[in-house]
Order: C-alpha cells, then structure tokens, then sequence
C-alpha cells in the first residue's frame, strides 16, 4: 500500500531593512494558497514556528 502524499502550497516573501543580514533581520509574509490567508512575521523563527503549526493542521485534514 502507498503511504498517502501530503501538499501545501505557499508564497512566501522575504526581506530585511537591515544592512547586517542575519536569522533575527528577515521579516515577510506568506500565503497560504489552501486557505487564502496570509501571515505576517518580524523573524524567520516566528514564520517556522508558523510554518509547523500549518502543516500540522494539513496532516489532521486527511
């Protein structure tokens, strides 16, 4: 038996103000092309953190 694929789709937008490029200097948006929403996030730790709870959510959908 297969095991089942799981996707999700997103765009993601990065970018920093910062000349000193590092984890804590990246802020952004993404969408989430499922659902249509969108997310903010300050850091790259907020947006994984983010990123985790989505996939879980996708993986409770099946």
């Amino acid at each position: 038996m297969k095991t089942p694929m799981h996707k999700a789709t997103f765009i993601l937008r990065l970018w920093t103000d910062s000349d000193l490029v590092d984890a804590n200097s990246w802020r952004g948006t993404v969408d989430h092309i499922g659902s249509g929403q969108s997310h903010q996030f300050q850091t790259l730790d907020e947006f994984i953190s983010w990123l985790r709870q989505e996939l879980a959510k996708t993986e409770k959908d099946i």
